[in-house]
């Protein structure tokens, strides 16, 4: 399970950015996450036995009118999104007790036929792990934002 769940989250970078990059932030400590860190503890008073996708609403409404717009992604992303997601629900649903062999086996094969293929997201990952350690090597006293910067200079060139 824990290994579909690193699957999950590979084609997640695979396929869209997470909430930093949704909010558009440009550094550590940017406006736009001080702002969905303050809607998203309004939404939680709000609602405390609220679902995690109805906080998302919440905090994307909120943001709506503080005048933060996230970004779409293109109908391409969202249908290779739908179809990660829709591969991941009926590996679990085939096997709801089905052990990690079972579920990593089922997954895959729906995950290459939607055209996300795990061997493509462990690469990534790995190019990506590549880079944080050679610019950790190079500036050790960097920031975090200055290191996301440099890191993403690095796995571009690559």
């Amino acid at each position: 399970m824990k290994r579909v769940l690193a699957l999950l989250v590979g084609a997640g970078i695979a396929v869209g950015g997470g909430a930093a990059a949704w909010a558009g932030t440009t550094g550590p400590g940017g406006a736009n996450r001080e702002e969905a860190k303050a809607c998203l503890t309004q939404a939680r008073q709000e609602d405390p036995e609220a679902d995690k996708a109805t906080l998302r609403e919440a905090v994307r409404a909120c943001l709506g009118a503080a005048g933060i717009e996230g970004r779409t992604p293109t109908p391409e992303q969202q249908a290779k999104r739908d179809s990660v997601r829709a591969c991941l629900a009926s590996a679990k649903a085939s096997a709801p007790d089905g052990d990690k062999p079972a579920l990593r086996a089922a997954a895959a094969s729906c995950l290459q036929d939607a055209g996300v293929a795990p061997g493509r997201i462990r690469a990534k990952v790995a190019g990506a792990r590549e880079c944080l350690a050679q610019v950790r090597a190079q500036d050790p006293g960097a920031e975090k934002g200055t290191l996301r910067g440099l890191v993403k200079e690095c796995v571009a060139a690559k």
